[in-house]
Formats: C-alpha cells, sequence, structure tokens
C-alpha cells in the first residue's frame, strides 16, 4: 500500500502586516514525508509499483529533505532506496554527517557520496551508471522529487483547496527545482483560479528555473500569471541573514508557525516585504504554501 497523509489538510488564517493571510499547513500532513515531499513522491511511487521495481534511486545533498522522504516512504512500501549524495568528503567521515543522512540510513537506505562536479552530472556521471549498473531495474527519482508525476501529485493540493472554496488572489511558494511551483501553476490553471502566483527561489543563479518549469508544463503555464521572485534568497542555499532569522523568530512567536530555515523562511519573507511594498496590497487576500521541510532546521 502507497503511503499517504496521516492528517487532512488544515488551512490557518493569520494576521501579517495587517492584511488577512491564509496559510496552507501541508508542514503538518505528515511527520517525515511532510508536505510538498508527500505529494511529489506519491506518483512517482505508484509508478515503480507499476512497472515492478524494487529499488528507487534518487539524488540529494547532506541535508536534503527529499532524500529523507525518499527513504522513509520507501522502506514504508518495501522498497530499497538508494542516495547518491553531494559531496565526496563526506564518505568516510560520518562525524560530519547530518542528521539527515543518519535518518536516511536508518530508513535503510544506501548511500554512496560522489564529488560535486559528479553530482551535477546526475545520470550521465560515470560513478552513478557504475553504482545503477549493480542494481536491479532501479527507478530513478530525479533530484528534489520533480517530474512530470510529480506535478499531479502537487496539483491536487489546488483540487483540494478548490472544493473548499478557497480562490486566492495571490499564491506563494518556495522554489529549489522547480517542481512544486509548476505543480501549483498546472492546478492552478486546472480549476481556473485567478490569482497571481509567486515562486520564492530559495538560491542564487536559479534564473533558468523558468525554461524548465515551461517544459514540464508544456503549454498550461500561459494561462496563469506567475513569476519567480529572485531577490529573497539571501545569499543563497542555506544561508540566511539576522533580518531573516529575525522575522522567522518573530513570526512563530506571533502565530506559532515554525519556519524552516532553507525553504519556507525565504517564502513567508518574500510574501512580508511584498505587503510592506505594496505590492500585496490591503484588499487582497493572498495565500501561502507551508511546504514542510522543517528537518532542515529552524531558527
Amino acid at each position: 500500500m502507497i503511503f499517504q497523509a496521516t492528517h487532512p489538510l488544515k488551512t490557518q488564517s493569520i494576521h501579517m502586516l495587517g492584511l488577512e493571510v491564509m496559510v496552507v499547513r501541508d508542514d503538518l500532513n505528515h511527520p517525515v514525508v511532510q508536505g510538498n515531499k508527500l505529494r511529489k513522491l506519491k506518483y512517482n511511487f505508484q509508478q515503480a509499483e507499476k512497472q515492478g521495481c524494487k529499488t528507487v534511486l534518487t539524488f540529494g545533498g547532506a541535508y536534503s529533505n527529499h532524500l529523507l522522504a525518499t527513504a522513509w516512504a520507501a522502506n514504508d512500501c518495501g522498497f530499497k532506496s538508494v542516495g547518491i549524495v553531494r559531496g565526496d568528503e563526506l564518505k568516510d567521515n560520518h562525524a560530519i554527517w547530518s542528521e539527515t543522512l543518519n535518518q536516511c540510513r536508518r530508513y535503510g537506505m544506501a548511500l554512496y557520496f560522489v564529488t560535486r562536479s559528479e553530482y551535477r552530472l546526475k545520470e550521465d556521471a560515470q560513478t552513478y551508471q557504475q553504482i545503477a549498473a549493480t542494481l536491479d531495474k532501479p527507478f530513478v527519482i530525479p533530484e528534489g522529487g520533480s517530474n512530470s508525476l510529480a506535478l499531479t501529485g502537487v496539483a491536487e493540493l489546488i483540487d483540494e483547496l478548490t472544493r473548499r472554496r478557497f480562490n486566492p488572489s495571490h499564491l506563494f511558494c518556495p522554489v529549489g527545482t522547480g517542481g512544486t511551483l509548476a505543480g501549483l501553476i498546472q492546478g492552478v490553471a486546472n480549476n481556473q483560479w485567478h490569482c497571481q502566483v509567486y515562486g520564492t527561489a530559495v538560491l542564487k543563479g536559479l534564473h533558468d528555473a523558468k525554461n524548465q518549469i515551461n517544459q514540464w508544463l508544456n503549454n498550461t503555464s500561459q494561462a496563469v500569471d506567475w513569476q519567480v521572485l529572485h531577490d529573497f534568497h539571501c545569499g543563497g542555499y542555506a544561508k540566511n541573514t539576522a533580518e531573516l532569522e529575525r522575522f522567522c523568530i518573530g513570526f512563530n512567536q506571533q502565530h506559532g508557525i515554525a519556519l524552516d530555515k532553507i525553504y519556507n523562511s525565504k517564502s513567508f519573507y518574500a510574501l512580508a516585504q511584498l505587503i510592506t511594498d505594496g505590492t500585496i496590497k490591503s484588499s487582497d487576500n493572498p495565500m501561502i504554501i507551508h511546504t514542510g521541510g522543517l528537518q532542515g532546521g529552524v531558527f
């Protein structure tokens, strides 16, 4: 049986800088395969099962929510799992492993550490091909779980919100590989929401994300007003500023909602800045997706 959400979808209305904001608490849908990871992996695992695969193989860094989610899901569904991890310096040095990697190992994931240059090559790397050759018909899930199957799972979130009669003026989410944003755009198009969709880039140099998203969506994205915000990465992936830290601590104290350091902190911060500068007006009713990932740490 493929894993499912352990809790029903929850939404929470908050007042943010004088404006009512609807927070979609997708961080509460599952204790481990949290938020968008559950949605992105759902149809990937169903497809692996259909194809009769016994092993899932994927990619991630030392703090990857996706690696951990895949390891748990594979263990729960009776698959073996293999993770190709960025950073060969970790190979023989367990003392510097993140808690994420230790948890992946506890869930049975076999971890292989490659250089950063090899990691960038993904399935074209010689080391990857050597590893894959030892496996019996592995099902490969891309970095971050982002592919067309993931988009279908994420788009279902908009279906659920539509059934609850939500129709916001703006929709926010963080952007790493782009799969979550693409899935939300697909869902917005399918349900004919008339809203501006904002994805907050959490790392520098993500300017090719728009091309990748357009490739996934074909012509679907043309029916939706969307863009990627590049001014709120706070120095790059897993980096932050004192201002971002103060914002997240204050936000948690005020609303009781923890924001992870890597993804949601920057998305919620971007929303606050757009309210402050008047891009989001008092007449608007914005919605923001909390995509989970709290195992990456909070301030």
